[in-house]
C-alpha cells in the first residue's frame, strides 16, 4: 500500500467523532498489496495452526477440493496482532485449532498457498473482520474486528490529562507534499525496492528514523530530567531525546535511530535529529542520506487531549524541497503501549 494513497488522511471526521472509549479504525500495519491478486478467493476447512503475532497473525487451516484433495492455506491477517486485540479479538482466542472456518481474501502471486485474509467466519457463525476497513462479507453477525475499543479497568478514576508526558494515540497523518520531491538518483535507488525482501519489518528487524514513526500504533513520553524518552509501540522501540543545554551531535556516531536534541519553545517540545545512518525513509523504500536532518514540533491543545506534531525533513541527496509529516494524536484515558511479539513473516 503506497506511503502517499494511505497518509493523506486516515479518518478526518474521526477527530469530531472521537470518544474516551472508541478509537478510530486506523490502519493499524503496513502492507503492500502487489503481490495478492484482486480476487476474492472463499476457502472453508479446519483451522490446524494459530500463530498470534505481528506485524500479522497467520491462521493456518487445511482444506479440501471436490476430489478430496488436501491443501494447506495460510491466511495472513490485514490487520496486525495489536490492532486485532483493540478491536476485540485479543490473542486470537476466537480462533480455536480443530474449529471449521470460512475465509475470504486474496491470494498471493508470489507465494504460494498464502492468502492475505479480509474477513473470516467462525464455527458459531459469527464473523471477523480481518482488514483494516470495510463491511461484512459473510452476512452474519460481527464479533471483532470492526470498532477499536479500549479497556477502560486499566484507566484510573477521575483520571485527567497531565501534560505532554502520557501515551497518545493516533488519529490522522499527511505528508506534504503529497507526492515527494524526490532527486533522479532518489527515484532510481527507490525502484528497486522491494517491499517483502526490504522491508525490516517482515524480518522483525529494528527500523530507524524517520519510519519508525510512520506507525498507527500509540507512542508515549516519559520525562527523565536531562533526557526524555519516546517509547514506540511499533518495533518496541525507545526514542531518546537529550534536553542538556550542551546536548549536541557533532561528536556523535551515526546510528539507525539518529541523535536527538530537543529544547523547549514556550509549550511546544523541539527536537532536532540527525547523524541517521538507516537507508529509508519511508515503507515505500525511499532512500535517504546521512545528511538528513528533521526538525519534529510537538504541541497540545488548549485542553491539552490533543497533541499536533510536524516533522520537517531536509535531505539534499533525497529531495529537492523540504518534506514535512503532519500528525494529530488523541490522549485516551485507559490506552496503554502494547509488547509488539514480532515473528518473521511467511
Amino acid at each position: 500500500m503506497s506511503t502517499r494513497a494511505r497518509t493523506a488522511r486516515l479518518w478526518s471526521s474521526a477527530i469530531a467523532a472521537l470518544t474516551l472509549s472508541v478509537m478510530p479504525a486506523v490502519t493499524g500495519a503496513h502492507h503492500s498489496n502487489a503481490e495478492f491478486s484482486e480476487d476474492v478467493l472463499e476457502i472453508e476447512g479446519e483451522i490446524v495452526e494459530v500463530a498470534w503475532r505481528n506485524p500479522h497473525p497467520i491462521i493456518t487451516l487445511r482444506s479440501a477440493d471436490a476430489a478430496g484433495t488436501e491443501k494447506i492455506w495460510k491466511v495472513e491477517a490485514s490487520q496486525s496482532a495489536n490492532t486485532l486485540d483493540r478491536k476485540g479479538v485479543p490473542d486470537g482466542y476466537l480462533f480455536r485449532v480443530g474449529d471449521p472456518i470460512a475465509v475470504a481474501g486474496r491470494e498471493s502471486m508470489r507465494r504460494p498457498g498464502l492468502v492475505l485474509g479480509t474477513h473470516a467466519r467462525l464455527v458459531d457463525g459469527g464473523e471477523v473482520v480481518l482488514r483494516s476497513q470495510g463491511e461484512p462479507h459473510f452476512g452474519g453477525p460481527v464479533v471483532g474486528g470492526v470498532e477499536w475499543t479500549i479497556d477502560r479497568s486499566a484507566a484510573t478514576a477521575g483520571e485527567e490529562p497531565q501534560g505532554m508526558f502520557r501515551v497518545w494515540s493516533i488519529v490522522s497523518r499527511e505528508v506534504v507534499p503529497d507526492e515527494l520531491p524526490l532527486s533522479q538518483a532518489a527515484i532510481e535507488q527507490a525502484a528497486s525496492f522491494d517491499e517483502l525482501r526490504d522491508h525490516p519489518q517482515w524480518n522483525c528487524q529494528p527500523e530507524g528514523m524517520p519510519l519508525v514513526m510512520d506507525s498507527f500504533y500509540p507512542i508515549e513520553f516519559t520525562d527523565h530530567g536531562d533526557t526524555i524518552s519516546l517509547r514506540l509501540e511499533r518495533t518496541d522501540t525507545i526514542r531518546t531525546i537529550h534536553m542538556r543545554a550542551d546536548a549536541s551531535s557533532e561528536n556523535q556516531a551515526p546510528g539507525r535511530m539518529g541523535y536527538s536534541v530537543g529544547h523547549w519553545d514556550g509549550d511546544t517540545l523541539v527536537v532536532t535529529t540527525d547523524k541517521i545512518d538507516f537507508p529509508y525513509f519511508d515503507d515505500d523504500g525511499t532512500p535517504q542520506s546521512e545528511a538528513l536532518v528533521i526538525v519534529e514540533r510537538f504541541t497540545m491543545n488548549d485542553d491539552r487531549t490533543t497533541l499536533q506534531s510536524s516533522a520537517t525533513a531536509t535531505d539534499p541527496a533525497t529531495f529537492t524541497a523540504p518534506v514535512t509529516i503532519l500528525t494529530n494524536w488523541r490522549w485516551v484515558p485507559g490506552e496503554t503501549i502494547k509488547p509488539w511479539n514480532c515473528a518473521v513473516s511467511e
